[in-house]
């Protein structure tokens, strides 16, 4: 690490900041003025490629760290950016950002790359359909990595072509626009700075369907009910929202199944359940 602050001019002082499960995260100074900086180990430039090509994508409707310099030093990557001050803020405001992000929409589901969500592969291949769009490249690409990793059985394959087959006879022939996503939207990735406006950090960009951010937004905690209130008085989610916020949730319960393992695996199972009722 000391190697890379002094390639990067940084004083060697570095504070660790904790809450991430991916990155190293510090707090790094040049004496003058402090920085952001996460760092991974054995990675490639690429790594933080796609972070920063999400970051910018999204400063077009909210606020995000500013880029200084991102790369690769010997077997590493890092990412060098804006220190934002934490502050406090209000639920409300958070909702009317992450509105002011769904304004943005595109022609197709997708992205003009494929990405990460943590350190897994995220597909983004352009597609008109929304659904085959969710279940070619969000479900399956990590059904296919689960498999791998002796986390799907022939059980749990079976109930989700019963579950994909009911998904598609309840809302296979609703219609959805291709909406800006930050695409991991736990609390965890957004605060306010000290004027209390809300900040957007670690992005896994897309266009897709907005309830996606939502069903996130509602996996773990940390969005109090003023979240969701306010973010429907302003935008007005289609109705049977709430039953689809499972379906979305299921692919974040596949990543977390792939990356953590199977302290994940009875939430896996209760969404698969759905397609058998």
């Amino acid at each position: 690490m000391d190697e890379l602050l002094n390639y990067l001019n940084l004083q060697t002082k570095a504070i660790p900041i904790s809450g991430g499960d991916i990155n190293q995260a510090y707090r790094v100074t040049d004496g003058k003025k402090d920085y952001f900086l996460k760092y991974h180990p054995k990675m490639s430039a690429d790594f933080f490629q796609a972070e920063v090509d999400g970051l910018a994508e999204l400063e077009n409707a909210v606020r995000v760290p500013e880029v200084y310099q991102h790369g690769s030093y010997t077997d590493a990557a890092y990412l060098l950016m804006e220190w934002i001050e934490p502050g406090e803020g209000d639920q409300k405001d958070l909702a009317h950002e992450l509105g002011k992000l769904h304004e943005i929409k595109a022609i197709k589901f997708g992205y003009k790359r494929n990405n990460f969500m943590g350190l897994l592969p995220q597909i983004n291949t352009h597609s008109d359909n929304w659904w085959d769009f969710y279940f070619t490249n969000r479900l399956e690409i990590q059904i296919e990595i689960a498999n791998g990793r002796n986390h799907w059985t022939a059980r749990r394959e079976k109930n989700y072509q019963l579950f994909k087959e009911w998904v598609y006879q309840k809302w296979g022939t609703m219609s959805f626009e291709p909406t800006l996503l930050h695409g991991d939207f736990w609390s965890g990735n957004t605060f306010f700075d000290m004027q209390g406006r809300p900040v957007f950090v670690d992005p896994a960009v897309s266009y897709g369907h907005r309830e996606m951010d939502l069903a996130m937004s509602q996996l773990f905690g940390g969005f109090r009910q003023e979240f969701i209130d306010s973010y429907q008085e302003n935008m007005p989610m289609r109705e049977g929202w709430q039953d689809r916020l499972a379906i979305y949730q299921f692919y974040y319960l596949l990543v977390h199944l792939n990356i953590f393992g199977e302290t994940y695996g009875d939430a896996v199972d209760r969404v698969l359940a759905l397609g058998g009722k």
